[in-house]
């Protein structure tokens, strides 16, 4: 049998009749397509295999070199790296996850800050850290090997990291069933992997399913591009001191954590009752984020408005009680 006989059978082609190649997508047909829809939506559910999903740079970023040795020196870049919105988020988690850190490092930092003060320096002591290079902060601050600053790779704080399946990206809802086509995005690679890890996330589920082939379509679906982040207007609040505007700042960062699209920028304004500062927030990733914080905005305005000398006086004049 010649090379050129062998080509036609392996394509369909006999007798000098074209025949088109049948072409199979895997698919989910689930007795229960939310359940199902809601579980490829959960990364609790997709057990192991929650890594293949994770972005290695990100993982990175978040908890070090795997070198324990390493992570001081990537601390000291990391920190040099960042704006001084992104330092204060740095602050700000390793006051949440060890706040025994935080406060052996105000202690260390003391000397060095009241000197910057004494050199006609205003601000926090989070402003003075700010300047501060990353091999200058205070050793507690990043501890031995790293191990304040960056957090403990742990399964829970792995999982945070931890991507999914996304409709239109990686799968399409068609009827009951729930198709993988092959000209989209598999992060798993193959049918028979994929196969494994859907198996996986519908029993961690309880979900009652199926996995079949269906013929793809003359025209099946193109890979599209994510959804665009919806754009949510900036937030501002504005008061009579600096100090106000920075404290504002620091319980709206520990109201929404550490979001590194958005922005904190602070800038003094003129207004007919004398000089005020203004604090701009930008960068929300959906309306929820600015919600929050607005709701924080107008309980400190109430706090910061209630004038506690004059309450007392009226209280012991007998005019309130």
């Amino acid at each position: 049998m010649k090379l050129t006989d062998i080509l036609r059978e392996v394509e369909g082609e006999e007798d000098g009749m074209n025949q088109i190649k049948v072409r199979y997508d895997l698919a989910l047909q689930p007795a229960d397509l939310d359940k199902a829809l809601a579980a490829l939506n959960d990364t609790k559910k997709y057990g192991i295999y929650a890594q293949n999903m994770r972005d290695p740079q990100a993982i990175a970023k978040a908890f070090g070199p795997s070198i324990p040795a390493q992570k001081a020196g990537a601390a000291w870049k990391d920190w040099d790296s960042r704006s001084d919105d992104e330092k204060a988020f740095k602050i700000i988690d390793i006051k949440n996850r060890v706040p025994e850190a935080w406060a052996a490092t105000e202690k260390e930092a003391e000397v060095g800050f009241e000197k910057w003060q004494a050199e006609g320096n205003d601000g926090s002591l989070n402003d003075y850290l700010f300047t501060l290079s990353g091999k200058s902060l205070p050793k507690s601050l990043v501890g031995t090997y790293g191990k304040n600053y960056f957090p403990m790779k742990t399964p829970d704080n792995l999982r945070k990291y931890g991507g999914k399946l996304e409709q239109d990206i990686h799968y399409v809802v068609k009827d009951d069933k729930i198709v993988f086509p092959s000209t989209l995005e598999n992060p798993y690679k193959t049918k028979p992997y994929l196969s494994k890890v859907l198996k996986t996330i519908m029993d961690n589920a309880g979900v009652e399913y199926q996995l079949i082939d269906v013929e793809q379509g003359v025209e099946s679906p193109k890979a599209v591009e994510k959804p665009k982040v919806e754009m949510v207007p900036s937030l501002s609040y504005t008061a009579d001191t600096k100090d106000k505007v920075e404290k504002a700042r620091t319980l709206f960062q520990r109201e929404i954590g550490e979001v590194p699209t958005i922005k904190y920028e602070i800038e003094a304004v003129d207004s007919p009752e004398g000089r005020k500062y203004k604090l701009v927030v930008s960068g929300f990733q959906n309306p929820d984020q600015r919600a929050k914080l607005f709701a924080k905005k107008t309980t400190l305005k109430e706090e910061q408005e209630f004038d506690l000398e004059r309450y007392q006086m009226l209280r012991r004049a007998g005019i309130i009680k």
